[in-house]
C-alpha cells in the first residue's frame, strides 16, 4: 500500500512540475484551433517567438485564419497572431503601443504597479474579451496585473488589427 502511495505521489510532482514548466515558457502564446473560427475547439498554443509552418490561408467570418503545422499539431490561428522574423513565419510578440499602466486589477481606479513604456514586450496570460479590447491579465518585469487591451499589439504582425 505504501509503495502503490509512493508511486502515485512521484507521478503527480512529476505531472505538476511538467505543468509548471511548460507554463513559464508559454510567452504570449497564439491558440491553435480545430477550424478556421473562434467557434472551433482549442487544440493547443503556440508560444510567441515560435517557428510555425503556414500551410494556407482563407478568409474567415471576421478575420483571416491560416492553417498552420506546429510540431506534430496541424491547425488554424488567426492571421493576426503572425509575424516574420527573417524568413521564417513565427507567432509575433505581444508589445506595448505607447505606456501602459500595469493595474493590480482590471480596472480604470486600480493602483498602478508600473508603468510599462511603449514598445515594451508582455507577456499575456490571458484576455478576457481578446487581445485589443477590455482588459488583459499580463506579467512584465516579473510583475503580474492588468493592461488595457486596446494598449496591446502583437509586434510584426503580417495582418495588424
Amino acid at each position: 500500500m505504501r509503495n502503490m502511495l509512493a508511486a502515485a505521489t512521484v507521478g503527480l510532482v512529476a505531472f505538476l512540475v511538467q505543468d509548471i514548466a511548460q507554463a513559464a515558457t508559454a510567452q504570449s502564446p497564439a491558440t491553435l484551433r480545430a477550424g478556421p473560427g473562434m467557434s472551433w475547439r482549442r487544440i493547443g498554443e503556440i508560444p510567441a517567438g515560435t517557428d510555425v509552418q503556414v500551410l494556407s490561408c482563407n478568409p474567415g467570418w471576421r478575420h483571416s485564419w491560416c492553417q498552420v503545422r506546429y510540431g506534430s499539431k496541424t491547425g488554424w490561428v488567426n492571421a493576426p497572431a503572425l509575424g516574420t522574423s527573417g524568413s521564417q513565419v513565427v507567432v509575433a510578440p505581444v508589445v506595448t503601443t505607447n505606456a501602459a499602466s500595469l493595474k493590480r486589477r482590471a480596472s480604470m481606479f486600480s493602483r498602478v504597479i508600473e508603468t510599462i513604456p511603449g514598445g515594451e514586450k508582455v507577456d499575456v496570460l490571458r484576455c478576457k474579451s481578446g487581445l485589443g479590447r477590455g482588459w488583459c491579465h499580463v506579467s512584465y518585469n516579473g510583475k503580474i496585473g492588468f493592461v488595457r487591451g486596446g494598449l496591446l499589439t502583437r509586434k510584426g504582425s503580417v495582418i495588424p488589427r
